[in-house]
């Protein structure tokens, strides 16, 4: 007994589903894969850090992953100009394959973004150079009445001029193969840029400063005994970083002592003199800052004598040569601390009824504190 026709239509219809189902799969896009880079970059942290330049190329696609046993070499290179800009030269694969691509931009952030964006349109081929404007992430995924989805029957063309009529064999559901991810032109390639000069590393440009200090002092040395005065400062500096910064310092000292009994009289000192102080090196940690220094100091010593049968008044030249230390908080407002030797460079004597009471010393030293500002 022959089939009948109808069982060989069912029969063929069995065959084309079995058929059509695998190869229906086959025809499905495979996903791209997966592109390592090794990545190499030079950058201050607080700036653009490896961390942070992987998850901007992450959100923008997931087929780059930075790996340090990857072939694929990523070159990234971050400085900042005196203008304030931010430059980033990047080089993708080996050196002098391909000239470096330059970025300049106002901010580190900026930057990070755009080398994002060349390492994501360059290294994957599916990323569009811009985003479509008005294109959602997520598709139609609703079912139409026969079993196709939504976007199928929507897009797909219908013949409708050579449709057969319909059967018990037509109208049964048709296996569709799914639809295939929407296919994407490469981005063009991009012009090549002439490589950039080469920039020589320059040290980085000091910073004009200017400071006032008002100290109280002790000086040893100039009288029989210690002498209290105070002192003006005036200050002219180069903030800048490392070892070398220089500063100039101006003071007005006033010192005095009076009254001190000796034998034939009581005598009195008062010492004006102008001090100069440069500074070339100053050393800084925790917020402190130190500064040696070679000094002179210049004025006149005045010495008068009471109780005393010869009583007068004499005004000597006075004058200092050595070295001053000064350390204090680096801010703003500054307390400071100065400590001063040095060698005298006039010594005199002095006596009641030629009876010698005092010889300035060979060495004066002296230490003040004070409080100051500094601007800008």
């Amino acid at each position: 007994m022959l089939p009948s026709p109808l069982m060989t239509a069912g029969g063929v219809l069995l065959v084309v589903l079995l058929v059509a189902g695998p190869i229906g799969v086959a025809n499905a896009a495979p996903e791209t894969a997966v592109t390592k880079v090794r990545l190499e970059l030079r950058a201050d942290p607080d700036c653009v850090s490896r961390a942070d330049l992987a998850a901007r190329v992450a959100a923008r696609t997931p087929h780059i992953q930075f790996a340090d046993d990857a072939s694929i070499r990523a070159e990234v290179g971050v400085t900042s100009t005196r203008s304030g800009e931010v430059v980033a030269e990047l080089v993708l694969g080996a050196p002098g394959a391909e000239p470096p691509r330059r970025v300049v931009a106002r901010s580190c952030v900026e930057v990070a973004n755009a080398l994002a964006f060349i390492v994501a349109v360059t290294l994957d081929p599916t990323q569009p150079r811009k985003p479509p404007a008005g294109v959602s992430p997520r598709r139609d995924l609703g079912k139409a009445g026969d079993g196709r989805s939504a976007n199928s029957q929507r897009d797909a063309p219908t013949d409708t001029s050579t449709a057969a009529p319909p059967d018990e064999t037509t109208s049964r559901p048709r296996a569709v193969p799914p639809p295939s991810p929407p296919r994407t032109e490469p981005p063009p390639p991009l012009a090549p840029t002439p490589p950039p000069a080469p920039v020589a590393l320059a040290s980085a440009p000091g910073r004009r400063e200017l400071g006032a200090t008002l100290a109280v002092q002790t000086i040893f040395g100039v009288a029989p005994t210690v002498m209290p005065g105070v002192a003006l400062y005036g200050m002219a500096a180069l903030d800048r970083p490392g070892l070398w910064a220089p500063a100039l310092f101006l003071g007005a000292t006033h010192a005095w002592r009076s009254d001190l009994g000796e034998p034939g009289g009581k005598a009195s000192f008062t010492l004006d003199a102008g001090s100069l102080d440069a500074c070339p090196l100053r050393w800084r940690w925790s917020g402190l800052s130190a500064r040696p220094c070679a000094s002179a100091l210049v004025g006149s010593l005045s010495a008068r004598g009471t109780n005393t049968d010869h009583g007068m008044t004499s005004v000597r030249p006075f004058g200092v040569s050595g070295a001053t230390l000064i350390a204090g908080l680096d801010s703003k407002v500054e307390v400071s601390v100065r400590l001063s030797v040095g060698a005298a460079l006039v010594r005199d004597s002095y006596e009641f009824a030629s009876n010698v009471f005092f010889r300035t010393g060979a060495i004066v030293t002296s230490a003040s504190l004070g409080i100051g500002t500094r601007w800008p």
